[in-house]
């Protein structure tokens, strides 16, 4: 019987126990249900990837891996951005669709190509308007016989891999057309300069301009050519012209 008696205490749990393991159940319970149902805690809509819980009912927080081949041609087209002269790259508060797609707008626009379509460009635009903009931007790319095929949905996929060589041909054509373009530009912002402007080694210049001219007319004055002699006018005519020009220099002493 004492055996009997102490197999039964060992096996029966005692009320405390028994409540409080239970307390603990039904609390660990509606923990997980108001985590779940918790309007902080529901996956948005169109999320591929749902909320995971654990036991406990804290998110389980899952690891993200991002492409280095993507962020590697992402430093590479704002590194080529960057060296072609679109400094709006360096702005850290812009998104990197913001960065590619004004860059590819400001290349554009440098290369003084003629296009019927508005290549406008605005931060922090809405998901019709960048798609609006992707078309215009993929539709001038063949006009300016690009090489390389790009399609609107690589551009707002950020697919970078695609998107730089294309990048690289843009920022090629740009700095070409600056080259061109800048001794001209160059030509004509001196001449728009000295119609209202003059600087000291031009004033200098007029003045000593002023100075030699009177001096050359002087000269000229002094030394210019003086009549001596008069031929007569009872003298026959001359009909050759050799000899009227030996008659005119006889006159002037020559």
């Amino acid at each position: 019987m004492a055996t009997d008696f102490a197999r039964r205490t060992k096996t029966t749990p005692r009320p405390k126990d028994a409540a409080r393991d239970r307390d603990v159940t039904v609390t660990r319970e509606l923990r997980i249900i108001m985590a779940a149902s918790s309007v902080f805690h529901r996956v948005r809509t169109g999320s591929r990837i749902g909320a995971q819980y654990d036991q406990d009912g804290n998110v389980i927080q899952v690891e993200t891996r991002e492409d280095e081949e993507q962020t590697a041609k992402l430093a590479d087209i704002l590194e080529l951005l960057l060296a072609a002269g679109y400094f709006r790259a360096r702005i850290k508060g812009l998104s990197p669709f913001d960065k590619v797609v004004g860059g590819m707008t400001w290349c554009i626009t440098t290369c003084n190509f003629d296009v019927d379509v508005d290549l406008l460009f605005q931060e922090n635009s809405t998901i019709g308007q960048k798609i609006a903009l992707t078309e215009k931007l993929v539709s001038v790319l063949p006009k300016m016989k690009c090489p390389h095929r790009l399609e609107p949905h690589q551009i707002q996929g950020l697919d970078f891999i695609h998107i730089f060589p294309v990048v690289q041909w843009l920022v090629k054509c740009a700095i070409e057309t600056k080259e061109e373009m800048g001794d001209y530009v160059r030509a004509y912002s001196v001449s728009q300069f000295h119609k209202t402007h003059s600087t000291p080694e031009d004033d200098e210049f007029v003045q000593r301009k002023e100075k030699a001219v009177k001096t050359l007319v002087d000269v000229s004055e002094v030394y210019k050519p003086q009549r001596k002699y008069k031929r007569h006018a009872d003298a026959g005519v001359l009909l050759d012209e050799e000899s009227r020009v030996h008659s005119t220099l006889l006159e002037y002493g020559r």
